[in-house]
């Protein structure tokens, strides 16, 4: 039905008499960069009328109403909504959601832009009217709490053709929802307003921790608030979707429903006065450091007073000059540990704060690792007067392939681990065992288990098989007995048959439901070899989800299966429905031939413009050059030149017979 001209003339009297006062932003006059943001929170927070839940319902019938495109009574709802044809469906003010919803059409409900279960649900946020709009119910359940991004191919459609699907989006390859080009920008502006509205929440001990799940696209800081890719993702969307009139009213009715407005569909300039890379400066530093030990009583076994000596290199990865760099180490201490005046664009420093050295005391001998794991933590200003804000990263182990990334800030940052004399060498570079080399905990059906033979000889499987503790009530079933044969250097990829094509692409053995792959995050799966088990993902007997919605890909160095699972220091952590590892394991064993090899090679130039020579190949040797994702990027067969890289973080594998020495490479 028609809007009726009565109605017409009503909205637009409650929208131009509820726009911004003219002195509503003078406090922001001026100001640039997060100094604009910080006091635009001040603005758009001061006066604010928190409102309940409930009374978002009635909001909507002002707010909210379609008279953009049918131009009728109903609900305009960005995920159903069709701005060049009729709707699949509308909806009246009273066909909200009750507790079953099914399809699309049956309901509308509450969407919060930002998901409410990254702040637990707490006030005011899950009522703040500038985030929470109407949607279907059924569309909003399939966002669920996915991140916004670019959806690549096979993506699941709604019926206005929004997506679900994996991203695109550089910087972040988990499943994401892309709304229609028509909509973009208004998510777009209403992401950056609840940035800005609540940035002194960013560390709130009430709210889950940023990195507590993998479709949280904040970075744990007030200022940038997100992650970089999601702010270069904000930007595209608030450029190429324009605010509209309906942004414009809704921003207006809002205002005298709680007092306050989103700032930047009064002033869109200031979302790249803020967040554009002109405004806010930037800049990327890394770090290595490594380890040599230094038997000092020549016992073959660590004593009081043996000595491991660091060398560390610091490197400018950025375009702009970086000041005030400090480093502390974990263990031991600089010899000028003088903070360093500047670092320019491009420019690596080796040991620039002095040497670094540590000297063992009888706490550090008696570790359960018969190690010590040491890193630096690398700070740096962005002017030199410290004013401009700053950025910190951990060390890196460069013989480390792992590419562990703890910090979230796409760099890798293994922990340095100094093995002390007489640590078992674990079969110089050979497994002693199959183990579970990854686990796919994905979404619905997506499941899946990978085992790798890294033994050296082909193993008969029939002796194996895969069992799982349900919920870890400390019992084992579904057991799946495995069979056939494994090559050495090969993997084993057990699946639900009902996962995805591209995991299905890479299995050995399909199986159904009321297996040892019906897991869902806790419950402890394990590889048994004749009845007794031989490695684990969890722990058994514990309900806990060590592994929900996640993909774990076991750390190359790890050479044995164990009972004893420790996720942070055997395993790496990959998003929801990341499968790229899939088919094919990395390992490099731990010691005896490849630290060999590793000694034997030299690369050079690193850092490099994008090409590299590799001295100490033979015939036998094979090249692999790997991005941080693990993807193959090019392999070469006895070539030991590599060229025609991009920008960015590799790992060279040289493999030979059963080992391989691993190498990181900085391309600038």
């Amino acid at each position: 039905m028609k809007q009726s001209y009565f109605y017409l003339t009503l909205l637009c009297s409650l929208t131009l008499s509820a726009q911004a006062p003219t002195t509503y932003y003078n406090s922001a006059n001026g100001l640039t960069g997060y100094a604009l943001k910080t006091e635009l929170s001040t603005i758009i927070t001061n006066g604010y009328n928190e409102r309940t839940y409930g009374e978002l319902l009635t909001l909507y019938q002002t707010s909210d109403i379609d008279v953009y495109y049918e131009n009728d009574n109903t609900i305009l709802d960005m995920y159903s909504e069709r701005p060049a044809g009729v709707d699949a469906y509308s909806y009246t003010f009273n066909q909200n959601c009750g507790a079953t919803i099914t399809n699309e059409g049956d309901c509308y409900n509450r969407e919060h832009i930002f998901p409410q279960g990254f702040f637990n649900q707490r006030q005011p946020m899950r009522s703040d009217a500038h985030h929470v709009v109407p949607s279907d119910g059924f569309v909003n359940g399939r966002r669920s709490n996915l991140p916004f991004g670019m959806v690549g191919t096979n993506p699941e459609t709604t019926s206005n053709g929004s997506k679900r699907g994996f991203s695109i989006t550089t910087g972040f390859t988990g499943e994401v929802f892309e709304p229609i080009d028509e909509f973009k920008g208004d998510i777009a502006r209403a992401l950056l307003y609840f940035a800005t509205r609540y940035e002194a929440n960013f560390n709130d001990t009430t709210w889950d921790s940023s990195s507590a799940s993998p479709n949280d696209p904040r970075d744990g800081t007030q200022n940038r608030w997100y992650e970089q890719w999601y702010i270069n993702l904000l930007l595209d969307w608030h450029a190429q979707d324009p605010v509209s009139q309906k942004e414009i009213d809704r921003n207006n009715a809002v205002f005298v429903y709680q007092n306050n407005r989103n700032p930047y569909v009064d002033n869109p300039q200031w979302v790249t006065a803020i967040w554009s890379n002109a405004a806010i400066p930037t800049g990327s530093i890394f770090a290595t450091l490594t380890d040599t030990f230094t038997d000092v009583d020549n016992s073959n076994s660590a004593t009081v007073g043996d000595i491991i000596s660091y060398s560390y290199v610091i490197t400018n990865l950025g375009s702009s000059t970086l000041f005030n760099v400090t480093a502390i180490a974990n263990f031991g201490t600089f010899t000028n540990p003088v903070q360093l005046g500047s670092i320019a664009p491009a420019q690596s420093l080796t040991d620039p704060l002095g040497s670094l050295s540590y000297t063992l005391t009888a706490t550090d001998i008696n570790t359960s690792c018969n190690c010590l794991r040491n890193k630096l933590v690398v700070s740096a200003n962005f002017n030199a007067a410290g004013t401009n804000g700053s950025l910190v990263i951990n060390s890196d182990d460069p013989d480390n392939a792992a590419n562990v990334d703890a910090n979230g800030d796409s760099l890798p940052d293994d922990i340095t681990t100094t093995l002390f004399p007489g640590t078992p060498p674990g079969g110089g570079g050979v497994a002693t065992e199959l183990f579970i080399s990854e686990y796919i905990e994905g979404s619905g059906l997506n499941k899946a288990i990978e085992i790798a033979n890294y033994t050296g000889n082909t193993v008969n499987l029939s002796d194996y098989s895969l069992q799982r503790d349900t919920n870890g009530i400390g019992t084992w079933s579904g057991a799946i007995t495995l069979s056939g044969s494994l090559a050495t250097n090969d993997v084993f990829v057990i699946a639900q048959s009902a996962a995805n094509a591209a995991i299905v692409g890479q299995a050995d053995l399909l199986v159904g439901s009321g297996t040892a792959l019906d897991f869902n995050g806790n419950d402890p799966v394990g590889l048994f070899k004749n009845g007794v088990l031989l490695d684990i993902v969890g722990v058994f007997g514990t309900n806990s989800n060590f592994a929900q919605n996640t993909t774990l890909v076991r750390m190359p160095t790890v050479s044995s299966p164990t009972v004893n699972f420790d996720l942070v220091n055997e395993w790496i952590v990959f998003t929801q429905d990341n499968s790229t590892d899939l088919g094919a394991h990395l390992f490099s064993g731990t010691a005896g031939i490849a630290d060999s090899l590793q000694n034997a090679l030299q690369l050079y130039p690193n850092p490099s413009q994008g090409f590299f020579t590799i001295k100490g190949l033979d015939s036998f040797m094979n090249v692999t050059v790997y991005d941080l994702a693990g993807r193959t990027v090019q392999f070469e067969r006895q070539d030991s030149t590599i060229s025609n890289l991009k920008s960015g973080l590799y790992i060279v594998k040289v493999a030979q017979a059963n080992s391989a020495a691993f190498i990181k490479v900085i391309v600038q």
